[in-house]
């Protein structure tokens, strides 16, 4: 039998990759590591739809845990404001919160 040709990798969507400049250009500026710009661009940009935040992160590929708690719990420890120096960690952990 000839080989199933693989689906395609779901193509990240246009908001992640946008975060993922804005949180290049905050680590370059050096706020913070680039994984925790990231997480706080992703809360703040999902505010408004927080059922979307979750998949957003993993997306991006963020720390994903074995459940919903506990990858919640993990993508807090990055915006922590006492770990993360970001202007808006602690907005971030208001949203994730």
């Amino acid at each position: 039998p000839e080989p199933q040709p693989q689906p395609a990798a779901p193509r990240k969507s246009f908001i992640v990759a946008e975060c993922e400049a804005e949180a290049r250009a905050d680590a370059a500026q050096g706020l913070c590591e680039f994984p925790q710009a990231l997480a706080v661009r992703l809360a703040l940009r999902f505010e408004k739809r927080p059922a979307d935040i979750l998949s957003s992160m993993e997306q991006a590929g963020l720390p994903a845990a074995k459940d919903q708690r506990s990858t919640v719990k993990a993508i807090m420890r990055l915006c922590h404001p006492d770990k993360c120096k970001h202007p808006e960690a602690k907005r971030a952990m208001q949203i994730l919160s």
